[in-house]
Protein backbone atom coordinates (compact mmCIF):
# COMPACT_ATOMS: atom_id res chain seq x y z
CA UNK A 1 0.00 0.00 0.00
CA UNK A 2 1.51 3.33 -1.07
CA UNK A 3 1.12 5.97 1.60
CA UNK A 4 -0.38 9.15 0.09
CA UNK A 5 1.62 11.52 2.30
CA UNK A 6 4.96 10.16 1.14
CA UNK A 7 4.46 8.35 -2.15
CA UNK A 8 6.46 5.45 -0.74
CA UNK A 9 5.40 1.90 -0.10
CA UNK A 10 6.81 -0.16 2.77
CA UNK A 11 7.96 -3.67 1.91
CA UNK A 12 5.41 -6.00 3.55
CA UNK A 13 8.05 -8.65 4.27
CA UNK A 14 10.34 -6.11 5.92
CA UNK A 15 7.48 -4.86 8.09
CA UNK A 16 6.49 -8.41 9.09
CA UNK A 17 10.09 -9.34 9.91
CA UNK A 18 10.66 -6.27 12.05
CA UNK A 19 7.35 -6.69 13.88
CA UNK A 20 8.16 -10.34 14.55
CA UNK A 21 11.55 -9.36 15.98
CA UNK A 22 9.79 -7.52 18.82
CA UNK A 23 7.70 -10.58 19.65
CA UNK A 24 10.35 -13.29 19.31
CA UNK A 25 10.26 -15.72 22.21
CA UNK A 26 7.20 -14.16 23.85
CA UNK A 27 4.57 -16.88 24.21
CA UNK A 28 2.62 -15.19 27.00
CA UNK A 29 -0.09 -12.88 25.55
CA UNK A 30 0.60 -10.16 28.12
CA UNK A 31 4.32 -10.21 27.31
CA UNK A 32 3.48 -10.04 23.58
CA UNK A 33 1.22 -7.08 24.30
CA UNK A 34 3.95 -5.21 26.21
CA UNK A 35 6.58 -5.93 23.56
CA UNK A 36 4.24 -4.90 20.75
CA UNK A 37 3.40 -1.70 22.63
CA UNK A 38 7.08 -0.91 23.18
CA UNK A 39 7.79 -1.46 19.49
CA UNK A 40 4.89 0.73 18.46
CA UNK A 41 5.92 3.56 20.80
CA UNK A 42 9.49 3.37 19.49
CA UNK A 43 8.42 3.51 15.84
CA UNK A 44 5.99 6.36 16.46
CA UNK A 45 8.84 8.36 18.02
CA UNK A 46 11.07 7.57 15.04
CA UNK A 47 8.29 8.64 12.66
CA UNK A 48 7.92 11.96 14.52
CA UNK A 49 11.69 12.58 14.35
CA UNK A 50 11.72 11.82 10.62
CA UNK A 51 8.77 14.17 10.08
CA UNK A 52 10.78 16.95 11.73
CA UNK A 53 13.63 16.26 9.30
CA UNK A 54 11.26 16.23 6.31
CA UNK A 55 9.86 19.60 7.43
CA UNK A 56 13.38 21.02 7.84
CA UNK A 57 14.34 19.80 4.37
CA UNK A 58 11.29 21.48 2.82
CA UNK A 59 12.08 24.68 4.75
CA UNK A 60 15.65 24.60 3.41
CA UNK A 61 14.43 24.10 -0.16
CA UNK A 62 12.02 27.00 0.25
CA UNK A 63 14.76 29.20 1.74
CA UNK A 64 16.88 28.36 -1.31
CA UNK A 65 14.15 29.84 -3.51
CA UNK A 66 11.81 26.96 -4.29
CA UNK A 67 8.20 28.15 -4.11
CA UNK A 68 5.42 26.36 -2.27
CA UNK A 69 3.82 25.64 -5.64
CA UNK A 70 6.98 24.05 -7.02
CA UNK A 71 7.48 21.98 -3.89
CA UNK A 72 3.87 20.76 -4.08
CA UNK A 73 4.50 19.69 -7.67
CA UNK A 74 7.48 17.52 -6.77
CA UNK A 75 6.47 16.16 -3.35
CA UNK A 76 3.96 13.29 -3.64
CA UNK A 77 0.66 13.70 -1.85
CA UNK A 78 1.15 17.24 -0.57
CA UNK A 79 -0.82 20.33 -1.48
CA UNK A 80 0.55 23.86 -1.57
CA UNK A 81 -1.16 24.48 1.77
CA UNK A 82 0.37 21.34 3.27
CA UNK A 83 3.80 22.38 1.99
CA UNK A 84 3.42 25.82 3.53
CA UNK A 85 2.51 24.33 6.91
CA UNK A 86 5.46 21.91 6.73
CA UNK A 87 7.86 24.72 5.80
CA UNK A 88 6.61 26.82 8.71
CA UNK A 89 7.12 23.89 11.09
CA UNK A 90 10.58 23.32 9.61
CA UNK A 91 11.62 26.90 10.28
CA UNK A 92 11.01 26.57 14.03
Amino acid sequence: MTLPATGHEPEPQDVATEAASYLEGAADPLERYHRATAGQVHHEAVARALQVERDRALAALNADGMSYERLAAIVPGMTRSGIQKAVERGRR
